[in-house]
């Protein structure tokens, strides 16, 4: 039986309160997994990195999205330059 996240569209309706507007944004997306919530911003992002510790959902992402920064680690090996990034969010994650 497939888990169906968020069939109500919550989160995208949480998602589009939270930040109008995603043009030329810079975006972290933190356990982003196979890239089910990235698809619905990054053509319009300016720039989006995706991060979730499993490779086989990085991957899946990196084939859809190959525009996207999608890297295969967690949260802890994350190193970025202080403001490298406008909004961070995640979904599904802890």
């Amino acid at each position: 039986m497939a888990i169906h996240e968020d069939p109500e569209q919550h989160e995208v309706a949480a998602l589009a309160r939270m930040v109008p507007s995603f043009a030329g944004l810079r975006v972290l997306e933190i356990g982003c997994g196979d890239g089910r919530l990235t698809q619905r911003y990054a053509a319009r992002a300016g720039s989006v990195i995706a991060i979730d510790p499993k490779e086989a959902s990085i991957e899946a992402l990196r084939a859809a999205m190959p525009a996207v920064d999608a890297r295969a680690i967690s949260i802890d090996m994350l190193d970025l330059p202080p403001h490298s990034v406008d909004v961070a969010i995640f979904a599904w994650s802890l």
